[in-house]
């Protein structure tokens, strides 16, 4: 025997169905076989692995060649003692190669369990990881310019104090068909003796990139409107740009915010899938894939900091959308050199 790893459930299915064709007492005999409880009830350790599959990169609970042939034999003479006409098991097909194995000595059902609820996790971890480079891949092809589309990066910055009191709201448009930066900043007047200061620093009166406009949070939404409107009809739709732009789609939301449908003005929803959205891309998720790591992606400001992207007054709307989109730019260029 060679010192490859085989899938568990390679193993188990292999033997399982060979028994299953041979009648209910062999049938029942393998079941119990594999029964965690009777697997480990002469208080006899299995070496079970935790190792990736070299092309799909999925995790896999494995055990190597050496304990499938002790575990063969053990089901060997329990099958002669049912019954001495019974084949010996079938030496299970290990069409899969792994790497990366990790050792986790087994002698007990919670710790065998706990072995496939690690793969599992890890599964979705990976998971997650694939599709976070599939929308860098994607950002990118939507960023670079000459493109198709109009990018809407937006920022909302609420009272510390109180999460439904927006006092700003900010939204930069990068026309991929021209390479230009279009920057809006909006100052909620019902709000104006309301300032951040406590938690958040306060730069609302320090926009970097115009002029910002007083005005209430409905002219301020409707002017979003219009610049998003304005995207549809030039090119079918929009692409939306966040650093966790979860809690701004919450914000919006909460204003009740139409967001234009393929034919603005006709079938606005409030329901941004129902909308003429192309996607949404999360440059914290994109950073977490250029890294490989998904878990606790860093602030804008810090993200900003480690491409060496200088930043002026975070935490100002129309500062935070312009320097998002400046981040998903810099993550596009970071993927061409990655790929080159």
């Amino acid at each position: 025997m060679d010192s490859s790893y085989i899938a568990w459930r390679v193993v188990q299915d292999t033997w399982t169905k060979q028994y299953q064709a041979l009648g209910r007492t062999p049938s029942l005999a393998v079941q119990a076989f594999f029964d965690a409880r009777n697997l480990f009830s002469r208080g006899q350790t299995i070496l079970l692995y935790q190792a990736k599959e070299t092309t799909t990169g999925e995790y896999h609970v494995c055990i190597a060649s050496t304990t499938c042939d002790n575990l063969r034999q053990t089901l060997t003479k329990l099958m002669q003692q049912l019954d001495p006409q019974l084949p010996v098991p079938e030496w299970p097909s290990a069409t899969c190669s792994y790497m990366e194995p990790v050792e986790f000595p087994v002698s007990d059902r919670n710790a065998f369990q706990r072995v496939f609820k690690k793969a599992k996790k890890a599964n979705a971890r990976a998971t997650k990881l694939r599709e976070a480079h599939d929308a860098w891949r994607y950002a990118a092809e939507l960023a670079r310019s000459p493109g198709e589309y109009v990018l809407c990066s937006i920022d909302i910055e609420a009272w510390e104090q109180d999460h439904s009191i927006l006092l700003e709201i900010g939204w930069t448009l990068y026309d991929t068909r021209t390479d230009r930066y279009m920057d809006q900043h909006y100052l909620i007047s019902s709000y104006r003796h309301l300032s951040n200061g406590r938690y958040v620093d306060d730069q609302k009166l320090r926009f970097g990139f115009g002029t910002s406009v007083w005005c209430t949070l409905p002219q301020a939404l409707a002017e979003l409107k219009k610049d998003l409107d304005w995207c549809v009809m030039r090119d079918g739709g929009f692409v939306l740009v966040g650093h966790g732009l979860d809690s701004d789609l919450k914000y919006l939301r909460q204003a009740k915010f139409l967001w234009p449908g393929r034919h603005p003005g006709v079938d606005d929803t409030l329901d941004i899938q129902q909308s003429a959205l192309i996607t949404i891309i999360n440059t914290d998720v994109l950073y977490a894939a250029s890294v490989n790591d998904l878990h606790n992606p860093p602030s804008l400001g810090r993200t900003l900091s480690l491409f060496g992207i200088d930043h002026w007054c975070l935490h100002n709307a129309g500062n935070d959308a312009h320097y998002t989109m400046v981040l998903l730019k810099a993550l596009v260029a970071k993927l061409d050199d990655t790929t080159s």
